[in-house]
């Protein structure tokens, strides 16, 4: 009995030691195991990674990549952030799952080897006197002593002798038991411990000799073996992972659900500023987007509201400035006083007898009449390719340029004349008051620029030309178009023409040659 206590004593100290190396080489390891999963982790390519292992060659593989990010860009927002979520999640928990499981193997792999060796190191160090002395009790009970410390794993532990007969075993039935062959063979070719590993089993085998120190001989007495099962190794890191992958599931479609359900305010805002905005390009700029956000999002709808107003503030801007001057703001030319000489043609409209229609009727209904006359001039004179200078009062001043300017001028002022025909008989149906315009068109080189003083410009037309437009427009009775004989020349026969003979024009020393262009008024 005191050799078994002592057998039990020494079993209990090689427990503790087993406990203390294997927590000193638990912290040097770690780090190192930890640098080296994550360089694998670095290191390894994306293609390698999602493909190791398929069927797809590589170019087929980077198609089935690319459709996969063609169809997750045609998602839904709500859809993108929700999808994102949920795998960043799991990915997230399977790649440190992978490391911690990883590293928890290699320690408990690590742990299996200092406890196997130290189990098959004591028992052969028992069984070598007994072996030798043929006292199989005792190592049966030193087998028995360890067995009842229930270490993990540890499935197999026996003993046999020179004749591959089992002498002790944890389990009773096999005792006096021949081993294989192949076994035998195992059991008895290396005189250390040596560890075999299965896909099942995790084995360690020391050969036992007595040495005759006088004669310089080994004499072989037997073996021992302890097998230690990887699926019970193994079973709490597999279960750690279960529950791991349950949790990361669990948590991703808790994490999506509430994704799903926040974004929709996110959603919210850009499907309004998506509105708005094509409410804007369709020409409303009344459009404003209120939102209480305060992040990014926010801050966008605050910025496209400014631009709207900007935009609107502009573009009501634009309605008291000329085309002219529009376009040469944005040509980047600089705002300063004079201009250049060009060819132009300049044709001045004028509503005859609008003083005593004035002196009849109320500003208010005198206002409104004016606008629909000069509304209806100015979008044929648009039309027209030509360029509303400035409102009169009564008239308009435009001026055509470029090519056909003269022919495009003509055009314009026999269709107002037209068109305000055919207004007048409407308003005489609906017994309206009616008012007619007289036409006078010039052509020849004028300066166009700036004139003013630094603070206030205004971007026109000046020269001989623009003048004798005005004059031509004053000596015009309702419904005529009044134009000078170089306008005849450039016309060359294209529209019929009537000599008014020469007439005496303010301003001029010698009377100048008028024509008037007649149509006919429908």
């Amino acid at each position: 009995m005191s050799r078994i206590s002592s057998l039990n004593q020494y079993i209990l100290n090689a427990l503790r030691r087993l406990a203390s190396k294997v927590r000193l080489e638990r912290n040097a390891l770690r780090s190192l195991r930890i640098r080296e999963a994550l360089a694998r982790l670095t290191h390894s390519r994306l293609y390698a990674s999602l493909f190791k292992g398929s069927k797809y060659t590589s170019k087929q593989a980077e198609n089935v990549w690319n459709k996969t990010v063609e169809v997750f860009l045609r998602l839904r927002i709500r859809a993108k952030l929700s999808l994102i979520v949920g795998v960043s999640i799991v990915g997230t928990t399977l790649v440190i799952s992978t490391i911690a499981t990883q590293i928890e193997q290699r320690e408990l792999r690590l742990q299996t080897n200092t406890v196997g060796m130290t189990i098959v190191q004591g028992l052969g160090s028992v069984a070598r006197d007994n072996l030798l002395l043929k006292s199989y009790p005792i190592i049966q009970e030193y087998v028995r002593n360890v067995l009842r410390h229930k270490i993990t794993g540890l499935e197999h532990l026996y003993v046999i002798n020179r004749n591959a007969i089992i002498v002790a075993d944890a389990r009773s039935d096999s005792i006096n038991h021949q081993v294989s062959v192949e076994d035998f063979t195992l059991m008895t070719k290396v005189d250390t411990t040596t560890v075999y590993e299965t896909a099942d089993h995790i084995r360690f085998v020391q050969a036992i000799y007595f040495r005759q120190v006088e004669a310089n001989k080994r004499i072989f007495l037997g073996s021992c073996s302890a097998s230690f099962s990887k699926a019970e190794l193994f079973a709490p890191i597999e279960e750690m992972k279960s529950k791991i992958l349950f949790v990361s599931f669990s948590v991703s479609l808790i994490a999506i659900g509430l994704v799903y359900f926040v974004s929709k305010r996110i959603v919210h805002i850009i499907i309004v500023l998506s509105d708005a905005a094509r409410r804007v390009g369709q020409g409303d700029l009344k459009v404003t987007v209120v939102t209480r956000v305060k992040d990014e999002l926010g801050m966008l709808a605050r910025d496209f509201n400014l631009m709207v107003l900007q935009i609107r503030d502009k573009t009501e801007m634009q309605k008291f400035v000329s085309s002219s001057t529009m376009e040469m703001i944005a040509g980047g030319h600089e705002a300063k006083l004079g201009g250049t000489r060009r060819p132009i043609t300049a044709m001045f409209t004028d509503i005859r007898g609008f003083t005593s229609f004035s002196e009849k009727h109320s500003p208010e209904e005198v206002i409104e009449i004016l606008n629909l006359y000069l509304d209806l001039q100015t979008q044929i004179i648009q039309n027209h390719k030509g360029v509303v200078d400035k409102f009169l009062g009564d008239g308009i001043m435009s001026i055509f340029t470029g090519d056909n300017q003269t022919v495009n001028a003509i055009e314009a002022a026999i269709h107002i004349q037209r068109e305000l025909a055919k207004m007048n008989n409407r308003r005489k149906t609906w017994k309206d008051h009616v008012l007619e315009v007289g036409i006078g068109i010039s052509a020849g080189g004028a300066v166009l620029g700036s004139i003013g003083s630094q603070d206030r410009m205004d971007y026109t037309a000046i020269g001989d030309t623009v003048n004798l437009a005005s004059r031509l427009c004053g000596i015009a009775a309702s419904g005529q178009i009044m134009v000078t004989e170089e306008i005849i020349q450039m016309l060359d026969g294209k529209f019929q023409s009537r000599s008014e003979g020469k007439l005496p024009i303010k301003g001029k020393q010698n009377q100048v040659p008028v024509y008037q262009i007649p149509y006919q008024s429908s």
